[in-house]
């Protein structure tokens, strides 16, 4: 079996889930909330800074960043 070539855009930055302190993805905004949820497979991709610095002002604790 070929092995299947992948394409990788070199311009854009990595993606990454965030993680609180409780080891829960974020997944979302609702009503105004930053939303977590234990399920990772839901978790929003981000791809900057900005958008964890915007995060942070609307949660409390810590956040990690983990790329995938």
């Amino acid at each position: 079996m070929k092995p299947k070539k992948r394409a990788f855009d070199i311009n854009k930055e990595p993606e990454f889930i965030v993680l609180n302190d409780q080891c829960q993805a974020f997944i979302g905004f609702k009503q105004g909330e930053a939303i977590f949820s234990d399920d990772l497979d839901l978790a929003k991709p981000l791809y900057n800074d900005e958008q964890v610095a915007t995060l942070r002002v609307y949660t409390y604790g810590k956040l990690e960043k983990e790329y995938i």
